[in-house]
């Protein structure tokens, strides 16, 4: 019997996080763990930093800890507020993927249009071109598209999306453990070969108005198992 005050999660009954995945996980940016920051200009709570807590310190940290134009903010409910166009968080060295499972949960309250939520430059990024249109580029290859079901933008309505590929290049995009359906209409095909890595430095730019609760990147796809498991407790987090 549970006492006053507490209570269940599927986390804390399966005991399951992200230092499961071992050493597929490169990155872990923790829900309300490893957050520092400060007041800027009399705008309180702004990041200077993200700890990864993965063990490979790949942290992220805004482009300049002076301007809350380009600093996120952390919000009442702990979750980590991108409230401008130009609000980032960079990784301390950049990420260079092959196969990779790339994870996060966040609610949207502006309506989706071409935000970006992981980039490197024009030719490596995940965008979510449209509520229900997510598209993958890397190393400037063919952009590849995905229709996944809708993101409500309500700025109550988290979502986990989630993106991946395989050894053979294939892609695979999800919302909320469904898994989308990559376009192969030419020359587009859902495959980016895994030679053309990947390259990432930043998240979170041009998101706006998003507030995002964790992140996990892997440097291989997810079993079955493991991406249920990843499902449920992000479920659980915030």
């Amino acid at each position: 019997m549970l006492g006053l005050g507490l209570s269940l999660t599927k986390s804390s009954v399966t005991g399951w996080d992200p230092s499961e995945l071992g050493d597929k996980l490169q990155v872990w940016l923790q829900f309300n763990t490893g957050i520092s920051t400060i007041t800027v200009a009399e705008s309180t709570n702004q990041i200077t930093r993200w700890s990864d807590q993965s063990g490979r310190n790949n942290h992220v940290g805004p482009t300049s800890s002076e301007d809350v134009n380009e600093m996120p903010k952390l919000d009442t409910d702990n979750t980590v507020l991108f409230n401008s166009n130009t609000d980032s968080l960079v990784f301390s060295s950049a990420l260079s993927l092959g196969t990779f499972a790339i994870y996060w949960k966040a609610n949207w309250s502006n309506e989706i249009a071409n935000d970006v939520p992981f980039e490197g430059n024009s030719n490596n990024f995940i965008k979510l071109a449209t509520p229900t249109e997510l598209r993958v580029k890397a190393d400037g290859q063919t952009r590849e598209d995905a229709t996944i079901n809708e993101i409500t933008d309500d700025g109550t309505t988290p979502v986990i999306l989630g993106v991946e590929r395989a050894s053979n290049g294939d892609l695979a995009a999800y919302k909320d453990n469904v898994a989308g359906t990559f376009s192969t209409t030419s020359p587009k095909d859902g495959n980016t070969p895994v030679a053309n890595t990947l390259d990432l430095t930043q998240i979170g730019d041009g998101t706006a108005t998003s507030n995002w609760y964790e992140v996990v990147i892997c440097n291989d796809v997810l079993s079955s198992s493991e991406r249920n498991e990843l499902y449920n407790y992000l479920t659980s987090v915030g």
